[in-house]
């Protein structure tokens, strides 16, 4: 097993992860650490977004605010209300999700953040990243980022989810976090479960 450099919130500070005899690269290395438990969290997420659906599309964004703010507050409103309009319009349930709150320079956080989603009722992002746009303007603005969205299927499964899990790696690093209010959180993510399904009853 990978060793560790340990803190509050173990720090990692290695270029692969070994979860579940799986080795993964991620974007880490000696001089740039994530958090452990956060990419892990996200990682599994991502997983049984795919377990559930078998067709996911993995949507990266970012989000800059005008004004810096003493809870997660925003951001969780924010989730909430794309949550309520992927599933008015594209009829969606189990909704994946991960974020983390960033502060390093700039006067107020930012926070980067990710959608997993079935990909059998969303194939392409565009019509969601315009309404990301439209619901946090504001409260601040969505810069453009280079390729935003991964399909993960049974055919590329094994390359897009490598790729997948690189990108989302960064959410996770140390690198600004921490500078926050003690109501505030880095990182937040959604709560899926595995399906069980009993095929017999007794």
């Amino acid at each position: 097993m990978i060793k560790t450099k340990q803190d509050r919130k173990t720090r990692y500070f290695k270029e692969y992860l070994e979860i579940n005899n799986e080795l993964i690269k991620i974007n880490s290395g000696e001089n740039k650490g994530v958090h452990l438990k956060s990419l892990t969290r996200i990682i599994d997420q991502l997983d049984i977004a795919y377990s559930i659906h078998k067709r996911i599309l993995v949507v990266r964004f970012d989000l800059h605010l005008k004004h810096c703010t003493p809870n997660s507050e925003v951001i969780s409103n924010f989730i909430k209300k794309i949550k309520q309009w992927l599933c008015r319009n594209y009829k969606m349930k189990h909704i994946g999700y991960a974020w983390a709150r960033e502060k390093e320079r700039a006067k107020t956080q930012h926070y980067h953040c990710a959608f997993f989603l079935d990909g059998d009722r969303m194939q392409h992002p565009g019509k969601l990243i315009k309404q990301i746009k439209e619901t946090w303007a504001d409260h601040g603005h969505a810069p453009v980022i280079k390729s935003p969205y991964y399909f993960i299927h049974k055919h590329n499964y094994e390359e897009e989810r490598a790729e997948a899990i690189y990108r989302l790696s960064y959410l996770a690093k140390t690198r600004g976090k921490g500078y926050r209010g003690s109501q505030a959180k880095d990182y937040g993510s959604s709560r899926l479960k595995t399906r069980v399904i009993n095929e017999y009853k007794f």
